[in-house]
């Protein structure tokens, strides 16, 4: 198949500003791959199964091999000193043993279609899907629109800060879900991944995870990537948004900036199992990194992840913000992303719907100081 020949594309630089058409590249029925950049973008359509199975079979080498990796990643990033890799898998399928029962019938189907379409065990699936709720990620979002500005649209800056370390940005891929049922929507991820960290959907609600480690935790609820997902499916609008989130149920604290492209505003929500505060967007913009400004979801975290979660990801993102008050647009917040990135910065995407630019990191050099290949959504949504 066409894709065993661009599978060297896979580890290139990446390309920049906006793209022609697209060609495709390699097709299984009602899936495909195509490339912005040197960026792969698999468009899935049909049931649940089907969009798994088409996700696993384009790019099955590259999707074994992303797997493989993180489970290493996990292996050493989990392992107690001393014991081996077996107490990490335990760890991990008692996780998800917990977490399965409150996961959509339709994401576990997509989860068997992407095993048989690559050909690994479901298991080993299950537990990738586990690792976000049991390890701590550090990250920095803001939304901005309005005077805020420089046309009055709304735009999103997101950062994911986590484990630059894991190699696991080799197999960056743009996943456009077109599902029988539920709004078609974007999730910037990784091959062997259908969780959730970063996306948008076609009505424009866009979404960002913050790691907030906290002492309130309850594996006993829907993992947060497919929390987050849920949102991409089911929201109009950022009330539809809140609501999926504010009832989940929860596992593990974690804070969230989501915004609304169409009705430019955003909210960031902050949370642990039990507790849940929302903070809607005030004076044209909204900032957030994994420091809680709630008392009582402060009182419950752990101690967030050194001076740069406040000084550098809050404090400087938004004085950041309120420098280019009225001058904002994508090139300006990719500035602002580049200057608040740590060395873990792992991915960076900046949302302007419906455009979206999106870095991921190269080697240990960090997405947002890198190139930001630029997307057209409707291009993808419209197929």
């Amino acid at each position: 198949m066409a894709w065993v020949v661009l599978g060297s594309m896979f580890f290139t630089g990446c390309a920049s500003g906006p793209q022609k058409p697209i060609p495709i590249f390699a097709t299984v029925p009602d899936g495909e791959l195509r490339w912005a950049g040197d960026l792969p973008v698999l468009i899935l359509r049909g049931s649940p199964y089907d969009m798994g199975y088409q996700h696993g079979s384009l790019l099955r080498r590259e999707v074994r091999a992303s797997v493989k990796n993180i489970m290493e990643f996990a292996d050493r990033r989990l392992r107690v000193p001393g014991i081996g890799r077996m107490i990490v898998r335990g760890k991990l399928d008692r996780a998800w043993s917990k977490m399965k029962p409150f996961v959509p019938d339709r994401i576990l189907e997509e989860m068997q279609g992407l095993a048989d379409g690559a050909a690994i065990p479901l298991r080993t699936l299950q537990r990738v899907h586990a690792i976000p709720d049991i390890t701590s990620v550090t990250c920095a979002s803001a939304a901005a629109a309005g005077a805020a500005t420089r046309d009055g649209r709304l735009i999103q800056i997101r950062n994911l800060d986590w484990a630059i370390q894991s190699g696991i940005q080799r197999y960056a891929v743009l996943l456009v879900h077109h599902p029988k049922t539920g709004r078609p929507f974007v999730n910037i991820s990784w091959l062997g991944f259908i969780g959730v960290i970063s996306g948008i959907n076609r009505q424009g609600i866009s979404v960002a995870e913050i790691g907030a480690e906290t002492q309130d935790t309850n594996l006993e609820g829907i993992p947060m990537p497919f929390l987050l997902r849920r949102v991409l499916e089911e929201s109009d609008d950022l009330a539809q948004a809140v609501k999926i989130i504010q009832t989940g149920p929860r596992t593990v604290g974690y804070n969230y900036v989501i915004a609304d492209a169409k009705a430019r505003n955003a909210v960031a929500l902050e949370t642990t199992r039990q507790h849940f505060a929302a903070f809607w967007m005030d004076k044209e913009a909204i900032v957030r990194s994994d420091w809680a400004l709630d008392p009582q979801v402060r009182d419950l975290q752990k101690s967030p992840n050194g001076v740069s979660s406040y000084e550098i990801r809050y404090r400087g993102q938004a004085e950041l913000l309120k420098q280019f008050h009225g001058k904002l647009d994508p090139e300006i917040a990719m500035a602002i992303a580049r200057a608040i990135a740590p060395s873990s910065n792992l991915q960076s995407v900046v949302y302007s719907y419906p455009q979206i630019w999106v870095a991921n990191a190269r080697g240990r050099k960090p997405a947002a100081v890198g190139v930001y290949q630029q997307v057209d959504l409707e291009d993808f949504f419209s197929r």
